[in-house]
Parts: C-alpha cells; structure tokens; sequence
C-alpha cells in the first residue's frame, strides 16, 4: 500500500468528519449525535431490542441505556413489552421520534443530494460503490481483530 496515499485518505478523512460534525449540530437540533443514530437505526429496524441496538451500533450496553434513556424522557423512543418474549423489552419510535427522524432524513436527504449533485451520475455510482466496499471491509477488519 501506498503510504502517501493513505495518509492522503485519512487527512481528507479527518477533514470530512470535522465538516460532518458541523452539519450534524445543525441537523439534530437538541439532540447528540449518539441520540441521532439511535434514533435513524430504531426507524431502520421498526422495533429492537437494547441488546441488538447495542450490537448495530457498537456500543456497550450501559453507554446505549444512557441514550435510550435520554429519549424516552424526552418522549422520542418507548419501551414495551416484546410480542412473543415477555424477558425482553422492545424499543420503539413515538409517534414524536418519527417525526424526528423525518426532519433528520429530509436534511440530510437535502444536503447530501446537493452535494452529490456535483458529481456526474457516473462519479455518483462509483463513489457510492467504493464507500459501500469500505464500510464492509472496515466490518470485516473490526469483526477478525475483535479492535473495533
């Protein structure tokens, strides 16, 4: 590997992140960036356990409980009874949740499209196609070091 190139990749990296930090102050409005991405991964998943949210998002359990705490108070997530398991609770969206997640997606949705826009289809197909590929080996490096 090219190590110039590599260090090309993690400055523009670094950079990315710094701007996307900025932009998520302003898209989650009152709520941390931690309460953001459970909320998104409970609309993906309709329902989840604790356990399996923790699992998603790689988080411990104790750090999660602490999110999903804050949200219940502010009357965005609720806990209920699972259907067929009564040991395990399940978390869900509010019917205020959803609505925050529906402001969350059509800001994201509006500036990621803008972004995009500035590339060619062609550009946006492989760039979609190439970060689809990191994310899945970055899963397989954490997964086989058991680092991440």
């Amino acid at each position: 590997m090219d190590e110039k190139r590599i260090r090309s990749y993690r400055r523009n990296l670094r950079t990315f992140e710094r701007l996307n930090q900025l932009t998520n102050t302003l898209c989650c409005k009152g709520i941390t960036l931690a309460q953001c991405h459970v909320l998104l991964e409970i609309e993906a998943l309709n329902e989840t356990t604790t356990k399996q949210l923790a699992e998603n998002l790689r988080l411990d359990k104790s750090t999660l409980s602490r999110t999903v705490d804050g949200l219940t108070k502010r009357g965005l997530v609720k806990r209920g009874d699972h259907t067929y398991d009564r040991r395990f609770t399940v978390l869900r969206l509010t019917k205020a949740g959803q609505a925050k997640c529906d402001s969350l997606n059509r800001f994201n949705d509006t500036m990621y499209g803008s972004v995009f826009g500035s590339f060619s289809q062609r550009d946006q197909k492989s760039m979609f196609q190439a970060f689809d590929h990191m994310v899945q080996a970055m899963s397989r490096y954490c997964r086989d070091t058991g680092t991440c």
